[in-house]
């Protein structure tokens, strides 16, 4: 079985260079998005082969229960301390509520 990895922030600069960088593995490469994300942007990660969730990032249990099974979540977030910090800290709780091995956060 494929490692699942999990992005957040898979639709921004810094995002779509480590989607890349994950698809060239023997990974399945999972996107959690928000819900008002671009729907040409989704399919762009689709056509991929990234499997996409729009998920509310307010919401710690919409995050985890598509984080279940991931090997890991990587956090390409992006912006000042309201993303980084406060939106980040609600997927790292989705991702331990998920049980998710490994979480890389993103301090960009």
């Amino acid at each position: 079985m494929r490692k699942i990895i999990v992005v957040a922030g898979a639709t921004g600069n810094l995002g779509c260079k480590i989607v890349k960088a994950l698809l060239a593995l023997d990974v399945e490469v999972q996107a959690n998005v928000r819900l008002e994300t671009d729907l040409k942007k989704i399919k762009d990660l689709e056509q991929k082969g990234v499997k996409v969730f729009q998920v509310d990032t307010n919401n710690t249990s919409d995050i985890s229960k598509h984080c279940e099974n991931a090997h890991c979540l990587v956090s390409a977030l992006a912006g000042l301390e309201e993303t980084v910090i406060v939106t980040q800290k609600i997927f790292l709780d989705a991702a331990i509520e998920a049980k998710v091995q490994r979480f890389i956060p993103s301090d960009y």
